[in-house]
């Protein structure tokens, strides 16, 4: 691997702030950057599948993982191949959280403001994997802080600041919930493995039973965990991967709706134009006849 890039400040705040966010779309393995920076980071996934290179090792990413990367760490990020991955960057030196930080660049010496008040004096692991709740909590106070952020309205730093420290310990939260993340992280890692395996078997036959055998987890927490991990559940997963599918090959005139049907892993016609119906909005005639107007 290359020497790593260091990414400086100066190129990414604005003058006299201590502060930035960006919405990012990673590049190919091919284009990453190996980095490391002279700011704290936070890196939160908002969507797509991708890979993070941090510590020497490569992780699997998807929507939810959120991590922390401290001054001087060297890390990347890249997407799958044929996929998006949209990072949310927030980048930030300590003592834009607290003044009295102003001479500091690590993310630790945030444990020696009063704002957090003991919370920052336990270990903290530099990575989580939020669950479907913790995701819809996360997103919401991103989206305030990099809304704020961008339309730079009277009073917005305040703003902004505010929302970082209630991010922080949301964070700080999340590490108290779940106080070996390292288990966490396993139980989710077997979760992508199934997602991965249904999105190349998608369109055969499947057994949840068989499905959470594979993972020595009972079908029920298995389950239940799959739906806390991606906000719907397996049927509703795959019928996804199967509409999304059938979308892609409608773009060929010359294939047949109930041709698309049978290669998409439905059973028949029918229960490929209810399930179609219900996610799209519009039956599969309505869709291709709304593409062909539309091009």
């Amino acid at each position: 691997m290359n020497q790593p890039l260091v990414y400086r400040s100066d190129n990414y705040f604005r003058a006299g702030e201590l502060f930035s966010i960006i919405r990012f779309h990673e590049p190919s393995k091919e284009h990453r950057k190996y980095h490391s920076h002279d700011f704290v980071e936070i890196c939160y996934v908002a969507s797509g599948n991708g890979y993070h290179i941090l510590d020497g090792e490569v992780h699997r990413v998807t929507r939810g993982n959120l991590f922390i990367i401290n001054y001087d760490v060297s890390h990347a990020f890249y997407r799958e191949d044929n996929a998006s991955l949209i990072i949310y960057n927030i980048l930030f030196k300590p003592g834009f959280v607290d003044e009295s930080l102003i001479d500091f660049n690590d993310f630790n010496s945030l444990s020696l403001s009063y704002l957090f008040n003991g919370l920052l004096e336990k270990p903290f692991h530099p990575n989580l994997a939020l669950s479907f709740d913790e995701i819809q909590e996360f997103e919401s106070l991103i989206e305030k802080i990099y809304a704020e952020y961008n339309e730079r309205r009277s009073g917005y730093i305040s703003i902004v600041r505010a929302y970082v420290i209630e991010l922080i310990i949301h964070m700080m939260r999340c590490f108290d919930r779940y106080p070996d993340n390292r288990e966490m992280s396993r139980r989710l890692d077997v979760i992508y493995a199934a997602m991965d395996y249904l999105r190349e078997n998608y369109t055969s036959s499947f057994s949840l039973g068989s499905l959470a055998s594979k993972s020595f987890f009972s079908k029920n927490y298995f389950c239940r965990l799959f739906k806390e991990t991606a906000g719907m559940t397996v049927t509703e997963y795959v019928q996804k991967l199967r509409i999304e599918e059938a979308c892609k090959m409608m773009e060929n005139p010359n294939k047949y709706i109930t041709e698309i049907s049978m290669e998409t892993g439905f059973a028949d016609y029918k229960s490929f134009y209810t399930a179609f119906t219900k996610r799209v909005g519009m039956t599969p005639s309505e869709y291709r006849k709304r593409m062909e107007e539309t091009t």
